[in-house]
């Protein structure tokens, strides 16, 4: 496995955020967690996009040569 320690960091926890929170019986709400996994993701992609904006600069542009 190539993804290291934040493949298995969110496997564990999305392990238990499951069992805790959506098995119920030991059936699991496949509808709740894809829809609660989904919101999360578009939270993350929108503070990413506010969050992280690259400052260009153009003087840097013109130095640039292939």
């Amino acid at each position: 496995m190539t993804n290291g320690f934040g493949a298995i960091f969110g496997s564990i926890t999305s392990g238990y955020i499951i069992g805790k929170y959506f098995t119920h019986n030991g059936m699991k709400d496949w509808h709740s967690i894809w829809l609660t996994f989904a919101i999360y993701s578009l939270i993350v992609a929108i503070l990413f996009a506010i969050l992280f904006k690259h400052k260009h600069d153009t003087s840097q542009m013109a130095e640039v040569k292939h």
